[in-house]
């Protein structure tokens, strides 16, 4: 019974060693899961802030870009009204060309009349 009790007592040691064995290396790796946990969190912090600062860029270039567009836009319309303008002067001129050669042709038939 001796022998019983001693091996009762051995095998509760070496139960409780592996226990202990087990809770550390369970600490262990709760303690490594810990730390990346804070570098991921570090990292995805770092990304936040990396997208803000593009984000702003992104809604700063896209009001230029609206700028740009505007600006384009007002220039085009300028310069139809300058075309309009340039068109209609044309016009006149070829209205007013026309009329000439009219009475030119007007007055070489009176002059070979006389």
């Amino acid at each position: 019974m001796e022998a019983d009790s001693m091996a009762d007592k051995s095998s509760e040691a070496q139960g409780a060693d592996s226990s202990q064995a087990d809770f550390e290396v369970t600490t262990d790796r709760l303690e490594q899961l810990m730390k990346s946990m804070e570098v991921l969190l570090s990292d995805v912090e770092e990304l936040r802030s990396h997208c803000s600062h593009h984000a702003t860029e992104l809604v700063q270039a896209a009001v230029e870009l609206k700028q740009q567009q505007d600006e384009l836009k007002q220039s085009y319309l300028d310069l139809s009204q300058e075309m309009q303008v340039i068109m209609d002067s044309m016009d006149d001129l070829f209205s007013t060309k026309s009329a000439f050669e009219t009475k030119e042709k007007q007055a070489q038939k009176l002059n070979r009349q006389l």
